[in-house]
């Protein structure tokens, strides 16, 4: 399989678009949004969708603008829907249009910057940190709304919330090292003890 880079994306997604009869809305996810928000970020190994009404059109899409360009197939990872618990309640309501990708038929939606960055502490990895660093830089990014959307996650995610409350520091406090935060104060606001 390709990796993803945002050229590889921006181009298979509006391929796509070419190939897609009816209206279709979808929602990407992981490093195929951090892409879209951040065009020289990391390439991803996938495509990560929410399973929306559209994405059957869309993956038989990408398959056919991949075939009809003799190109190497993308994986479009649906199963993207199991990270749905570590963004923030109301992340759908704030969804963002990528205006860019949005041709003819096709509607790509992207979590706000902060309800991903709020995803992506869940699993950590170094590429996570990039790209949290990355959606960090970019200039509308609010950081109140990152500290706020961790905070409604961190008592209902699925695992340990003092591990996830110390791989968010870890972002925080690099990010912003004038507003550190301790662990037990994290949890403490986030009213897990």
């Amino acid at each position: 399989m390709k990796l993803v880079t945002y050229d590889v994306l921006s181009r298979l997604v509006e391929g796509a678009a070419r190939h897609l009869s009816r209206e279709t809305d979808i929602l990407l996810v992981g490093g195929s949004a951090v892409l879209a928000w951040c065009p020289d970020g990391s390439a991803t190994r996938d495509i990560d969708a929410m399973r929306t009404e559209g994405i059957e059109a869309f993956i038989e899409a990408v398959r056919e603008w991949c075939r009809a360009h003799g190109e190497e197939p993308v994986d479009v990872n649906t199963r993207a829907d199991a990270f749905e618990v570590f963004f923030p309640g109301d992340w759908r309501d704030n969804t963002r249009l990528w205006d860019e990708c949005s041709t003819g038929p096709l509607r790509v939606h992207l979590p706000r910057p902060e309800d991903l960055a709020v995803a992506k502490v869940f699993r950590f990895v170094a590429k996570d940190a990039e790209d949290i660093a990355r959606l960090a830089a970019l200039p509308s990014f609010d950081r109140e709304v990152l500290m706020s959307g961790f905070l409604n996650v961190l008592p209902v995610a699925i695992g340990n919330p003092r591990e996830h409350a110390l791989s968010f520091l870890m972002a925080w406090n690099r990010l912003y090292p004038d507003e550190a935060t301790a662990l037990e104060d994290l949890l403490l606001r986030a009213g897990v003890s």
